[in-house]
């Protein structure tokens, strides 16, 4: 396991991306990372030793390197270091055969070869960083798209940690003043907190942290796009518009109503921004086990959606059917507008999916609504997956104790609560942390990083 090996290692790796390129760099940190580095280079300008920030230009004279290799060399000492040890990169051209002999000779003079992330677990271990901006740092090499990687660097930024790190050292202040309040409920310099504005602090907390939640989003996606569901009642085209966007014969078409059964998804390019698009199931009340499903699905799909397409035509003997999505998920559109146009009551984006008559403009509107809502880069995937739980089981302990509070509960059960949602809170930042947790974050590293 990656949370196995000592911490204490100098460790190097190739740090540039695979691959030939004009210049590539090899990376260590540790204890003698500047000694492991500067063994067979000659700088141009040789001087005394500096314990600052430095990059130093000259050459490497290594056993099977003909002729000496121009290179330069940065080193930075520690602690204030990405990882808080002693760093230095090797810069040199980026041929990997030239790299390779490179690590080498660092792995020679006893380094350790780094695993994947392990100079970002070291930056988390010393104290650099907390464990969200270490999944920012995943976040930005795994960035799909621009929205994707602006969220990254945000949360690497510390737009999650920051407001998370104010609200629990509060908390903690608050605990403190309430076990205080406990410990030394007769010492009359011990004031007892006003127990509505304390309330009301701890629901103002709650609200802070549903926020955040909401930006980890609950919504499962395939590789970080954003998810868009086509659905409306059966018949209404929504299996031909979803191959008209996808520019293909992908869903079944047929006139006859129930064709689809299941869903099906694809990746379709909207104005730049590449979405999951979801064909389901018409809205219908099922009458036996594989309607049933098929519904179940349907209702499952649309749950999980960051836009709903709700789809309704012309030539529909029922009603539209009513879908539950929030306004800012809802996009309505009327499909087969070759045979009838939208109602009068406005707020329908008309499409043909025959014709091909709005589907690009359907497409700029998906793009818009998504970007409008902020879900292109939402968080870290990593991040969502691990921390909304906790964030969400952190605001509920708060209301939790705030109730108490308006209850006329005792400071033992306030006390109590407060602990819960530190708890909670400190699993995000990795304040508290496991070995298994660790593991499931870097391992999905690459080495170098």
């Amino acid at each position: 396991m990656l949370s196995a090996f000592d911490p204490e290692d100098t460790i190097a790796a190739t740090a540039s991306p695979p691959g030939a390129g004009l210049r590539g760099l090899v990376r260590l940190s540790g204890s003698a990372a500047w000694r492991i580095a500067l063994a067979g280079f000659e700088p141009e300008n040789p001087g005394p030793p500096q314990r600052s920030p430095q990059v130093v230009a000259g050459v490497y004279r290594l056993p099977g390197l003909r002729p000496p290799l121009p290179a330069s060399v940065a080193l930075w000492p520690g602690p204030r270091t990405y990882t808080g040890q002693e760093l230095a990169e090797i810069h040199a051209p980026g041929s990997p055969p030239l790299l390779a002999v490179l690590l080498g000779h660092c792995l020679d003079r006893g380094a350790r070869l780094a695993q994947p992330g392990e100079f970002t677990l070291r930056a988390f271990l010393s104290g650099r960083i907390d464990l969200t901006r270490a999944e920012a740092v995943l976040g930005v090499i795994d960035a799909r798209n621009q929205g994707q990687l602006d969220a990254a660097l945000e949360q690497l930024a510390g737009g999650l940690s920051t407001p998370i790190t104010a609200l629990r050292d509060r908390l903690l202040d608050l605990l403190a003043h309430l076990e205080a309040n406990l410990d030394f409920v007769d010492e009359a310099d011990v004031d007892p907190l006003a127990r509505a504005e304390l309330a009301d602090e701890l629901d103002d907390g709650a609200r802070t942290l549903d926020l955040l939640a909401g930006r980890l989003g609950s919504r499962d996606r395939s590789a970080g796009h954003p998810r868009v569901v086509l659905a409306g009642p059966p018949n209404a085209g929504k299996s031909r518009l979803f191959n008209a966007l996808m520019r293909g014969e992908h869903a079944i078409v047929s006139a006859r109503a129930g064709t689809t059964r299941d869903y099906l998804t694809g990746l379709c390019d909207c104005d730049g921004l590449v979405v999951e698009l979801v064909d389901t199931a018409g809205v219908e009340t099922p009458d036996d086990a594989v309607t049933a499903q098929a519904q179940k699905l349907r209702a499952d799909e649309t749950d999980r959606a960051d836009l709903v397409l709700l789809c309704a035509s012309a030539d529909l003997d029922e009603p539209i059917a009513a879908i539950q999505a929030d306004d800012d998920r809802l996009l309505r559109v009327w499909n087969k507008s070759d045979l009838g146009s939208p109602p009068g009551d406005g707020g329908w984006l008309a499409t043909s999916a025959a014709a091909g008559d709005g589907i690009a403009s359907l497409r700029s509107a998906v793009a818009r609504a998504i970007r409008g809502q902020h879900r292109e880069g939402d968080l870290a995937t990593t991040t969502s997956a691990r921390c909304r739980d906790s964030l969400i089981q952190a605001a509920a302990a708060l209301r939790d104790a705030s109730a108490t509070i308006l209850d006329g509960g005792g400071d033992e059960l306030v006390a109590l609560d407060l602990r819960l949602s530190l708890d909670e809170l400190g699993k995000v930042t990795g304040a508290i942390v496991t070995d298994d947790v660790l593991d499931r974050i870097f391992r999905r590293f690459c080495i170098g990083k």
